[in-house]
């Protein structure tokens, strides 16, 4: 049904956040357009990172206010300097934040004010006003409701739209209270203008390493966040109680890994309602994706199928039992409104006969991960002798531990059994699976930069079921320089003509 890979390729993971700039943060500046040229160095074609949405508490890409939105965090401030809506001076206090991590918390407090100066002199200079009017126009359909949500909860002092009085937490009632003093539809304007200059400067971004023959590949968390404008405007394809808080809860059950499962707080879809609807939400939300990405990843690909739901109160995901999901249905239904769409189906964890069938009918390419690959089973799925060739492989995820780090946390008899099966030592653990993995059937093989930098666990991006020290690591320039003052690119170029990828 939505099978597409046909010819070997690889690429790189690199989250947008991580990449070098001397505002903080990772943004759509040079280093972005750099990194695309070095992917076309290496022979690469593609470039996967996480969500671009804004990010919430917890700074997760995954947590958004909203699943259409961009992050506004990564927009080039320099750009707004050469267009005049920023003077260099007004940069200084984000020259002074860290080079090597995020640190969110100093972010928020710089960054904001800024933005807010750049938006006071667009209204003055009304530069690019029309292209301005005509892009709220034409993206109305997401852009209205998320920039009223914004405004809204900048007024109520950042609480959650359940805690807003009740004229405004309820949607319909608030489409008739919306405020009208001048305050707050400025405040309006200012979420439109950093959507617009998101969508401008990701535009120029996306074109540019389209036309280096570099392909997007997006990330479509299954669930969204709570405290987002797509649960605040779309109470009714989620299960609600009548005040906003959700019945249930998406988690996780018990496994090897938790004795009490995972917990993970969105709400859940009343799939019924979205179905009857002919899944409208979904085909707006992934409409927006493919607007910012040429290939979407869909995440906890299995939740299509059925859906762990946790009744809250909950502390744990103990208490949850399965729910169906409507499976082919709903992508029968995505087929028939975007035929040319690429996915790529998140199906890791335990496998089921209802995943298998749903893979099996929509053709789309799982994920295979090295990491899971060594246990001491030698007809482990994950070894790469047992891959299928319609399927995208990993060393490991953003979730993952680093090459490095994964494996000296392993037993002896897991070294052993990983040495024997690369025939190496393991004194360059990194490259060796990376070498291993371009072998593989696979037809995609995504590696993430951390390996071929061979860092440590220090450069873990993210650790699952935890609250802190996530989403933060960055790249230097320095270590790019490295990578091509040691000839990389070119040893790229040699092994994806040798594994024709």
């Amino acid at each position: 049904m939505l099978g597409w890979v046909k010819s070997r390729g690889c690429g790189i993971f690199l989250h947008i956040s991580s990449l070098p700039s001397s505002q903080g943060i990772g943004c759509f500046g040079k280093s972005a357009y750099d990194f695309v040229e070095f992917l076309k160095s290496c022979g690469m074609k593609y470039w996967q990172f996480c969500p671009l949405h804004p990010t919430s508490f917890g700074d997760s890409p995954y947590q958004s206010p909203s699943a259409f939105a961009g992050n506004q965090y990564f927009l080039d401030l320099e750009d707004f300097v050469s267009s005049g809506l920023l003077e260099e001076s007004d940069l200084n206090g984000l020259k002074a934040l860290p080079n090597s991590w995020v640190s969110f918390g100093e972010l928020y407090e710089q960054f904001w004010p800024i933005l807010e100066i750049a938006f006071q002199n667009f209204l003055q200079s009304r530069r690019g006003a029309e292209e301005f009017e005509n892009y709220c126009q034409k993206s109305d359909w997401w852009l209205g409701d998320y920039s009223i949500f914004m405004a809204l909860k900048s007024r109520f002092s950042g609480k959650q739209w359940t805690e807003w009085p009740a004229e405004f937490s309820h949607f319909e009632s608030a489409k008739l209270s919306i405020p009208s003093d001048a305050k707050f539809i400025k405040s309006v304007l200012f979420h439109k203008f950093l959507q617009w200059q998101f969508d401008s400067q990701w535009k120029k971004l996306k074109s540019f390493a389209n036309g280096k023959g570099i392909s997007l590949i997006g990330d479509v968390p299954i669930f969204v966040g709570a405290d987002s404008a797509d649960v605040w405007a779309n109470g009714k394809f989620f299960k609600l109680r009548q005040d906003g808080t959700p019945q249930f809860v998406a988690g996780v059950p018990p496994d090897a890994f938790s004795e009490t499962g995972q917990l993970w707080g969105n709400p859940v879809y009343d799939w019924k309602t979205l179905e009857n609807d002919n899944f409208s939400w979904w085909g707006k939300r992934i409409k927006r994706c493919l607007e910012l990405c040429d290939v979407l990843r869909l995440d906890h690909f299995r939740g299509f199928c059925s859906y762990w739901e946790i009744p809250t109160p909950a502390t744990d995901a103990t208490g949850g039992r399965w729910i169906e999901a409507p499976g082919v249905k709903f992508f029968e239904c995505l087929v028939k409104t975007f035929p040319s769409a690429r996915f790529i189906a998140e199906d890791l964890g335990v496998s089921s006969e209802d995943v298998a069938q749903l893979m099996a009918a929509t053709g789309l390419p799982g994920m295979n991960v090295m990491h899971f690959a060594f246990d001491g089973n030698n007809r482990n799925k994950y070894l790469p002798h047992e891959h299928e060739k319609n399927s995208v492989l990993y060393l490991g995820t953003h979730d993952n531990n680093t090459t490095w780090g994964w494996f000296l946390s392993l037993p002896e008899e897991i070294k052993h059994q990983l040495r024997c099966y690369l025939r190496t030592s393991g004194s360059d653990i990194a490259w060796d699976l990376i070498k291993s993995a371009y072998g593989s059937p696979s037809k995609l093989l995504i590696l993430n930069l951390q390996d071929i930098l061979s860092l440590g666990e220090e450069a873990r991006f993210n650790t699952p079921s935890t609250q802190f020290c996530n989403w933060q690591w960055r790249v230097s320039a320095e270590q790019i320089s490295k990578l091509h003052e040691n000839k990389i690119p070119q040893y790229f170029r040699d092994l994806n003509w040798l594994y024709a990828r």
